[in-house]
């Protein structure tokens, strides 16, 4: 039993790590695709309108040969679409602005069909494969380069934000788009080399005609695993589904000159008879967890999704049960579509049931679409309801399953009167979305938003607060303080406006600007002839982000041994290997790493002896306990502690003279506060340096 559990822990754990690095693309690819449905709504609507026309016998020409043409550009269009809806997402991952980044790959797609040309409809479908992917390698390229000095056209933004932002894409835009083209060309390469054309083009000469339940159940089991990675299926399998639509065409002109129907599978019986609810038949699923689940999170999201399956949309349940990388209902996903297939065949062929031969699009509804599809046969609308009961039962033995395996993880806690569910817990880390997140979290973004706005119209600046070595009462560091000045003059310290950004998840932004403008300042004063350390607080975040801690090794490389970070205890107790190869990174470019706030934050020293740290910031609240004799002995024992692992000391919140006397009396401390200075602009820093230089 220990064995299974063990095996299921790492399987579970392996999943889990997958997913992870998987997760960022699917997860931009899914939302495009989540973005794009309502536009496969009008599609669709437009098309079932043209049926219901046909149906009633309301045959005006020029209506329906607009309506065609107008779902024809839609079509068209998709390539574009997948490209702006991925790219947006892609945009807010990589921290660029959007409308640009959007604009600039939707010219890409229109690049790539230059380059490839319309030589068939294979080529077509490739397109909409290079609107799909696309964005997944030209947004993280266009960050990349976006990121080289030389590439920024304002450094201002005297003219706006979004002319700072639309003119600084503009050289990265066109490097990437000669890249895309590039890629372009070797696509088409690959599309003649290994004749990709001819395979494009058995798919979309399947042959739904002659072998139905072969063909139908190709394509029920594609889309049915595209939908379990977040793919669209419908989108993604367009070769197939011409075909579909062209069987129904003749089983539609057939009928019309009095025959019958002779083409068992197409669009129609797949939308009627096969995917009864969406991807997978969810409709029965959806019944299935309302009359038998054990669980009323799961019951609550079936019992929403509903009326939306009514129209054969289950976005909300596949992202919401979730079925989306739920290895537990994969397989009854995938197989009930394969049963509907071969049901759907052995019925029609019967002649039990009319064989579709109008249009019924995916989303159309369910026994309207079958009553108008076969000609108002009262028997299709019946059949449809006992699909939807047989793929009740089909789901009915995995949802006991899911129930059963979430009774063994309860566990009772008699002392508290409570249960702890790990199912419920394992369910959410494992199909964590931000999307999801996000809706939750709406009421307090909103209120971030309105912070964040605020800000967008004040001045952020920097302060800088000597250091002075007690020994030689000269300046020998400076710490680099963040401010904000509103448009009245009013300046705000860290601790009114840092929390706002940390709830904004934006810290490790706020970082990188600090040791951008530090790295400026600290080469303007080698201009002048003044040469100190500036010390630069860094995060928890930033430290663990391998991304943002190339820019600034390769930043502060220009200057060695100038810039000094200071980190909290806390910041030590995140990813530990993560954290010390960052610290030793930043030592080989010559970088000292301080604790700030030494003390105060966590209260184990274990992490000492485990991390290379250069220099311990004693917090002000130890300096202010001075006054009496325990204060002096907890300050003392901090000070041993340093000078027995080697630390230096930095001392800061010093503010009265009694405090320095007893301060100064110490080996080697270096002290900050208000007994020296305030902080202050860097001219005014640079002249105090000068006078302390002389002292």
């Amino acid at each position: 039993m220990k064995n299974n559990n063990s095996m299921q822990h790492l399987f579970t754990k392996l999943l889990s790590r997958t997913v992870e690095g998987l997760w960022s693309p699917l997860r931009a690819v899914r939302d495009g695709m989540l973005w794009l449905v309502p536009c496969l709504i009008l599609s669709n609507t437009l098309v079932f309108t043209s049926s219901l026309l046909d149906f009633f016998g309301f045959y005006v020409p020029t209506l329906q040969e607009n309506l065609t043409q107008l779902i024809d550009m839609l079509v068209g269009l998709y390539p574009y679409f997948f490209a702006a809806s991925i790219s947006s997402m892609f945009a807010i991952y990589w921290r660029l602005p959007r409308p640009p980044v959007v604009i600039l790959n939707m010219a890409y797609v229109a690049v790539t069909a230059q380059v490839m040309g319309s030589e068939d409809k294979a080529v077509d479908t490739l397109l909409l494969f290079v609107g799909l992917t696309l964005p997944l390698y030209a947004v993280p390229l266009l960050s990349k380069i976006k990121r080289f000095r030389w590439t920024r056209i304002l450094s201002s933004e005297i003219a706006g934000k979004p002319v700072k932002d639309s003119m600084n894409m503009m050289l990265p835009g066109v490097i990437v788009a000669g890249i895309v083209a590039v890629v372009a060309m070797g696509l088409s390469w690959v599309y003649h080399l290994f004749d990709v054309g001819i395979m494009l083009q058995t798919l979309h000469n399947t042959d739904f005609e002659n072998a139905p339940i072969e063909s139908g159940a190709i394509f029920a089991s594609l889309n049915s695993m595209l939908w379990f990675l977040g793919i669209h299926g419908y989108y993604a399998l367009t070769p197939l589904v011409e075909p579909l639509v062209h069987a129904l065409e003749i089983n539609r002109t057939t009928v019309m000159a009095g025959g019958e129907a002779p083409n068992v599978m197409n669009l129609s019986t797949m939308a009627l008879f096969v995917f009864v609810g969406g991807a997978g038949s969810t409709l029965g699923l959806s019944f299935a967890v309302l009359m038998f689940s054990k669980s009323t999170k799961m019951r609550l999201i079936a019992l929403t999704s509903i009326p939306l399956g009514l129209f054969n949309i289950n976005e909300l349940l596949l992202f919401g049960l979730p079925i989306i990388f739920n290895l537990r209902l994969f397989l009854p996903f995938l197989l009930t579509p394969l049963i509907n297939v071969w049901v759907a065949v052995l019925v029609l062929n019967s002649g039990l049931v009319t064989i579709p031969y109008t249009l019924a699009p995916l989303t159309s509804p369910v026994v309207i679409n079958a009553y108008i599809a076969t000609g108002g046969d009262i028997a299709a609308v019946i059949f449809q309801i006992a699909i939807v009961v047989m793929n009740i039962f089909v789901y009915l033995p995995f949802l006991k399953m899911v129930d059963e395996q979430a009774s063994k993880q309860n566990v009772y806690l008699p002392s508290l009167d409570t249960t702890y569910t790990r199912k419920e817990e394992e369910a959410y880390v494992l199909s964590y979305d931000p999307v999801r997140e996000s809706l939750l979290r709406l009421r307090e973004i909103e209120v971030t938003q309105l912070h964040m706005e605020s800000f967008s119209h004040r001045e952020f600046f920097l302060e800088f607060q000597p250091q002075i070595s007690c020994e030689t009462r000269r300046v020998v560091g400076v710490e680099a303080l963040i401010r904000v000045k509103d448009q009245q003059g009013n300046v705000e310290l860290p601790g009114d406006f840092l929390p706002v950004f940390e709830k904004a998840r934006m810290m490790s932004d706020i970082d990188m600007w600090v040791v951008d403008k530090c790295v400026e300042q600290c080469q303007q004063w080698m201009a002048q002839g003044l040469e100190i350390p500036i010390s630069v607080n860094i995060t928890a975040d930033t430290l663990s982000d391998q991304h943002r801690m190339d820019r600034i090794v390769t930043t502060i490389s220009s200057i060695p041994g100038l810039i000094h970070f200071e980190i909290t205890e806390g910041a030590l107790l995140g990813n530990e290997k993560t954290v010390g190869d960052s610290i030793r990174r930043l030592h080989k470019v010559g970088a000292s790493v301080h604790i700030d706030d030494f003390g105060t934050g966590y209260s184990s020293l274990s992490y000492l002896n485990r991390f290379d740290i250069d220099a311990l910031k004693i917090d002000q609240s130890f300096v202010r306990a001075l006054a009496d004799e325990k204060g002096k002995k907890v300050f003392n024992g901090l000070i041993a502690i340093a000078h027995e692992l080697g630390m230096k000391i930095i001392v800061e919140g010093v503010e009265t003279q009694e405090q320095y006397n007893y301060v100064a009396k110490k080996h080697d401390v270096k002290v900050q506060g208000w007994y020296f200075a305030r902080s202050m602009g860097a001219s005014d820093f640079f002249d105090y340096s000068e006078r302390y230089a002389r002292a």
